[in-house]
């Protein structure tokens, strides 16, 4: 969707249309999805984030003067998010559920769901899948934030250096290291005695 696309469908949003609000949500949603979920390895986590980051765009859509930066905005918000999530997690690896019944109380504390295969995936495409995830997590945060941006919310280097507030020069010389350092983070992890 071209800048004067954007700038028509959210002057709609503010005045309150919301098939224009729709239309914005669908162009972006899958996108953003992604982005989450490369950057979480949680399906649920990431449609959760991505709902917090629309929801956020609603409560500033009035204020919001657009400029151009539509997409930077969105794209900022939702690395917010899951930064701070990455940090939260960190600090508290596990979640607890207060269940009272009948006048007794129990805390049962579970791990975050999402960290385990579903069962509906084969194995080896789960290992696969796991051994991204775990390459990427190794990666320097701006490393990271870059190739989920380029290579899984599908956005040009331009619309990143936006995005991340840097230069193009900059961008591209960080997305061609960060890529050299995957490769090597995903061969190390791979067993030569394997077959391919």
């Amino acid at each position: 969707m071209d800048a004067r696309a954007i700038a028509e469908l959210l002057a709609r949003c503010q005045a309150g249309d919301k098939t224009a609000w729709d239309t914005l949500v669908d162009a972006y949603w899958q996108r953003l999805f992604g982005y989450a979920l490369r950057a979480t390895g949680n399906a649920e986590l990431a449609q959760d984030l991505v709902q917090e980051t629309f929801l956020r765009i609603v409560q500033r859509l009035g204020r919001y003067d657009d400029q151009g930066k539509f997409e930077a905005w969105l794209f900022r918000i939702l690395g917010n998010l899951v930064r701070d999530h990455g940090r939260s997690l960190a600090r508290h690896p596990t979640q607890s559920t207060v269940i009272e019944s009948d006048g007794e109380r129990m805390e049962m504390t579970d791990e975050l769901a999402g960290k385990g295969p579903t069962p509906f995936e084969p194995i080896h495409q789960r290992e696969e899948v796991d051994a991204l995830q775990s390459a990427l997590r190794k990666l320097p945060e701006a490393d990271r934030q870059i190739l989920l941006l380029r290579h899984f919310a599908d956005m040009p280097f331009k619309d990143i250096a936006r995005t991340l507030n840097c230069p193009i020069g900059t961008v591209l010389a960080r997305a061609h290291r960060a890529l050299g350092k995957l490769r090597g983070l995903m061969e190390v992890g791979h067993d030569p005695s394997e077959p391919d």
